[in-house]
Order: C-alpha cells, then sequence, then structure tokens
C-alpha cells in the first residue's frame, strides 16, 4: 500500500472554531461542508492506503509488508489504544517464511487490518495514540521460531512428527530381536558374533541400555568390558518360508513366528534374510512377495515393537562352487528383491504399523569373505555400523 500525493492533508483545528470578527457570516451550510471535506479526506486516505504523516507533514509508509514499518499496526480495533495489537511487520513477514502454523497466521493479519486501526482513529478520539499502540506489535515475534516450517499461512512443517518410541522409559533395557540366517548368526566373524557384537560396542560406547533376545545363543562372553547378551535368531541356511532351501532339512523363518522368535518379547526386531533364497534361485520373483507376508506376520504378532527390515547385503562373483550362470541369476534376484524392499516397507507404514528399512546392498565387496556370501569382520561392522544409524536415536541410557 501507499501513501498518497506528496503531502499528508491538512486537518482544520476544530470543525466548531470561532470566525473572527471580520468573517462572522459561519452557517450551518459552511459546517456541513467542512464535515463533508473531513470525511472525503478521511475516505480517500482509507482507500490510497493505510499511512501516517511524520513530524514535518511529509506521508511515511505504513505498509505491514515493509520491514521494521510498524507504526500503524492493524491491531488497535475499536478501542483507539490498544497495546496488543496485530504482529509487527517483520514479524508478520518471519510467520509466513517459515514460522509455526500460528506465529504463521499472526503475521499474515499484519497488514489487513490497519484499515481498521484507521476507523479507530475516528471513533476511539485518540488516533495519534492508536499508531504508537500498533508499534510493539509483540504478539507476532514467535514467527521465527518454527524454523522448519514452510507456510506460515499453512503451518505445513512448523513443527517435526514425533518418532515412534519402542523402548521402554522406565530405564530399563530395550530388547532387541536379531532374526534372519547365518549372517545373523554370525558365520564366518572371528568372535561368532557378526554385526551383533559390533553393534553392542555401539552401544556400550554411547552407555545406552539393550539386551538381545531370541532362542539361539553364540558369540563371545564379554564386549567392550561388559557381559554380552548372547541370544538372536538366525538360522544357518534358512529361507523366508520354508521349502526354498537348495539343502535338505533347513526351514524358513516364517514358520518361527511367533513362537519361539518373539517369546523373549522384543521390542525392536532386526530382520535380515533372503540371502538363501537366491542359490539356486527356485523363485526368485517371489522372494518379496514372501518376506511382505512375514513382516505382517510379525507385526500382526508384536503390534508394538520396531520393525526394521534390511535391504540384503551383496553377492560376489563366486559361489561355494555354484556355476557362473547360477550366481548372475542370485545377482540379478538379489537386486530386485531388494528394489522392492522400500515399497514393502511404505505399505506396511500405510496400515499403521511400526516399521522402517535401512540399506545394507552398498555394503563394499571387500566386507565379503572368499566364498562371497557371508561377510567379513569389516563387513559385518559395516552392518552394525547401518543398524546403529537407525537406532540410535531410540536407545534409552
Amino acid at each position: 500500500m501507499h501513501a498518497i500525493g506528496g503531502q499528508c492533508p491538512s486537518m482544520p483545528r476544530s470543525l466548531f472554531e470561532r470566525n473572527t470578527p471580520e468573517s462572522r457570516v459561519d452557517t450551518s451550510s459552511s459546517i456541513l461542508g467542512r464535515l463533508n471535506l473531513l470525511v472525503l479526506t478521511i475516505c480517500a486516505a482509507a482507500l490510497s492506503g493505510i499511512f501516517a504523516c511524520s513530524a514535518n507533514g511529509s506521508p511515511s509508509l505504513v505498509d505491514g509488508s515493509e520491514a521494521g514499518s510498524s507504526h500503524f499496526s492493524g491491531g488497535a480495533g475499536s478501542s483507539g489504544a490498544s497495546t496488543t495489537g496485530a504482529a509487527g511487520s517483520k514479524s508478520g513477514a518471519s510467520g509466513v517464511s517459515g514460522g509455526t502454523g500460528v506465529a504463521g497466521g499472526a503475521g499474515q493479519s499484519s497488514a489487513s487490518p490497519g484499515g481498521s486501526a484507521g476507523r479507530a482513529d475516528e471513533n476511539g478520539g485518540n488516533g495519534g495514540n492508536a499508531s504508537e499502540a500498533g508499534n510493539g506489535g509483540v504478539s507476532g515475534g514467535g514467527g521465527s521460531s518454527g524454523t522448519s516450517g514452510s507456510s506460515g499461512t499453512s503451518g505445513a512443517g512448523g513443527s517435526p512428527a514425533t518418532s515412534y518410541e519402542p523402548c521402554p522409559t522406565t530405564g530399563e533395557a530395550c530388547k532387541i530381536l536379531p532374526f534372519g540366517d547365518s549372517i545373523t548368526e554370525g558365520v564366518k566373524s572371528t568372535d561368532k558374533a557378526g554385526y551383533r557384537s559390533q553393534l553392542f560396542k555401539l552401544i556400550v560406547a554411547a552407555k545406552q541400555k539393550v539386551t538381545f533376545t531370541g532362542s539361539l545363543s553364540s558369540g563371545p562372553a564379554q564386549v567392550s568390558a561388559q557381559t554380552f547378551p548372547r541370544m538372536h535368531e538366525g538360522h544357518a541356511g534358512w529361507t523366508i518360508d520354508p521349502g526354498y532351501s537348495e539343502f535338505s532339512g533347513y526351514g524358513g523363518i516364517s514358520s518361527l513366528v511367533p513362537s519361539p522368535a518373539l517369546s523373549g518379547g522384543p521390542h525392536i526386531i532386526l530382520l535380515h534374510i533372503g540371502a538363501n533364497d537366491l542359490f539356486p534361485t527356485k523363485d526368485g520373483a517371489g522372494m518379496a512377495t514372501r518376506l511382505d507376508a512375514l513382516v505382517q506376520k510379525l507385526a500382526q504378532n508384536a503390534p508394538s515393537a520396531l520393525i526394521v527390515l534390511a535391504q540384503i547385503t551383496p553377492v560376489g562373483a563366486t559361489n561355494n562352487g555354484h556355476t557362473a550362470a547360477q550366481v548372475d541369476a542370485a545377482n540379478a534376484a538379489q537386486r530386485s528383491y531388494n528394489s522392492k524392499i522400500p515399497a514393502i516397507v511404505q505399505s506396511h507404514v500405510a496400515q499403521g504399523q511400526h516399521i522402517i528399512g535401512v540399506d545394507m546392498s552398498q555394503m563394499p565387496l571387500s566386507g565379503l569373505t572368499t566364498e562371497s556370501v557371508h561377510p567379513n569382520d569389516q563387513g559385518y561392522a559395516y552392518m552394525a555400523g547401518i543398524w546403529y544409524a537407525a537406532l540410535k536415536d531410540l536407545l534409552p541410557k
């Protein structure tokens, strides 16, 4: 909005001012004429924009959009002297640019109610005071608080959504179930614990409280001078569902849900499964469907647990005497399987289930042992780092 003209209109000192003896011809029509002139002047000011006059009579812009110009706030209303007027123009701008929803609303109101304050000058009898009262505009100060907000008007993103917290808040240890195949067990690692001992080191270093659950046990007695919880549910040679292993006598981990896998009441489930479904690939196209059903089964039987679902580690160029064609097929199946896991995660999130995804597929091939499936100690440390990055803000101290 802009001020009109180059000078502010001068006002009569008094509409009922006595005239000098030389001009004692003032009549009721003359008074009405002055009233009309005053009304036209005020209306013109209101239509042209909100303005105030400076001490020397020149116009001074007080549009709410100009930074720092809050001389004539829109919040005076009918009182004409309110000290809690709408937000000052600077605060209003902050609300629109990124404040929280509430603060953004205050910012937007700084310009539009200006006309109301003009009417307060006419009816309140003390328009000058109304002009000064808006100068505080303190109610819009919160506009800059919601730094993550994208729009003060809508309030979108004013505060981040609270993450689901699966672990106890009573000082107890958080129970984690490592669930999967021989990679979960820790085959080929020096301490027979694989990523589990490496993950425990990170947790101990952060002075957080966890324990592992499961029906199986392997690994060292201590890690980082602390008693190591050796429990897990990692079954070597097992597939997602029974009947897909290349070896007889190996089952599928879906048959372990709910018991014994969930008997320990885990708060968090670390799920890494699928490597044994690749050799030889009996049904690579159906792997993601079987995984989806396993996740559903876990979520239904442990609805308060957080499932952390991994895209599985890579497969090398050679593997336990398999042919080149079998290795190529396994790699193709692994890439296809991993590519479908993010959509599986999203579909279960959409159902209101507690699940997040992590990506182990980018582990360097140098992290694999010579038989190209199991990680070495370096690879297991890589896995531990991925798991911990997903868990670190959730674990109790």
